[in-house]
């Protein structure tokens, strides 16, 4: 079974991860290792070997690598990009790319877009799934991104933001704070794109959110909307990365979108779990999906996504 996991975190060491605003516990008292491994992109590459995952998609979310409430400047964008279009090209067999993209730059970013995906090759882009003022993915100043994505036909990795009035509030909680505050904020973005329109008028957009956002599928799933998800001219659009190992939430996610319309995602290396294969095939059997099912989300879609498969 060919393994490919889609949410693998690598940043140029010139921009050093940063920690998720108001984290606390465990997750602010190891950042300085995290941060220290996902610029190892040696230790990344060994730990694949080791574990037995054939294809690493490596992403910089901009909120990853700028300072909280500050925006990724343009500049700063295409360093990342040319950075990592040079690691890609350095072992292609085993590594993809998602372009660092501001989704709410318009026009500009729209053009980091092309040039990523036309000049550096890049299969992809990764973007906040909101900004910091609370403007969500579904809001017209993303749309420029957005449709130039939809138009080249590359995938849009919707990752979590940490904004300040949700982590506040959820401190108390410790990690699983941190978690929820990212994942409500998530789950807005997906909903956002679900009623705003957004996927109507994009037919050729493809999106993945990470597990972290599923209530934003389980709110969708329970009422009106939820057949804007299966409906067979909108089910393209939406993907879950399963950001995990949980059987019942990947069988959730196939269940609605479809076992093509999920992706295996370990979140490296920010979850303390590693994608193994032997995680994987435990979990998709787990799951209750069928030996063809399995291979799909396992990395069949993955490269599908990709325009490799």
């Amino acid at each position: 079974m060919f393994i490919a996991d889609f949410h693998t975190h690598h940043a140029c060491p010139d921009y050093p991860a940063v920690l998720p605003h108001n984290a606390t516990g465990v997750l602010a008292a190891r950042w300085a290792d995290t941060a220290r491994r996902v610029a190892d992109l040696d230790g990344l590459l060994a730990e694949s070997g080791r574990h037995g995952v054939d294809l690493r998609v490596l992403s910089a979310p901009p909120a990853m690598v700028t300072p909280h409430g500050e925006r990724t400047r343009p500049d700063d964008q295409r360093r990342l990009n040319d950075h990592l279009a040079t690691v890609v090209a350095g072992d292609p067999g085993r590594l993809a790319g998602l372009a660092t993209i501001d989704a709410f730059g318009g026009d500009v970013a729209a053009g980091e877009v092309v040039r990523a995906v036309r000049e550096l090759g890049l299969p992809g882009i990764v973007v906040d799934c909101a900004a910091a003022d609370g403007r969500l993915l579904g809001d017209p100043a993303a749309r420029p991104t957005l449709s130039a994505a939809a138009e080249l036909g590359v995938p849009v990795f919707a990752h979590p933001i940490s904004r300040s009035t949700l982590t506040a509030e959820f401190a108390g909680l410790g990690r699983l704070g941190t978690s929820l505050a990212r994942g409500t904020i998530n789950a807005a973005a997906l909903l956002s794109l679900l009623t705003g329109g957004v996927l109507a008028a994009l037919p050729g957009l493809h999106v993945v959110f990470p597990m972290l956002g599923v209530a934003g599928l389980a709110l969708a799933a329970a009422t009106d909307e939820g057949a804007l998800l299966s409906a067979p001219d909108r089910r393209a659009h939406v993907y879950a990365d399963t950001m995990g190992f949980a059987p019942s939430a990947i069988r959730f996610a196939t269940d609605l979108l479809g076992a093509d319309h999920v992706v295996v995602g370990g979140d490296w290396p920010v979850a303390e779990r590693d994608t193994t294969r032997e995680r994987v095939d435990a979990a998709l059997r787990g799951a209750g999906l069928d030996p063809d099912e399995r291979a799909l989300v396992a990395g069949g879609n993955t490269l599908r996504l990709l325009g490799r498969g």
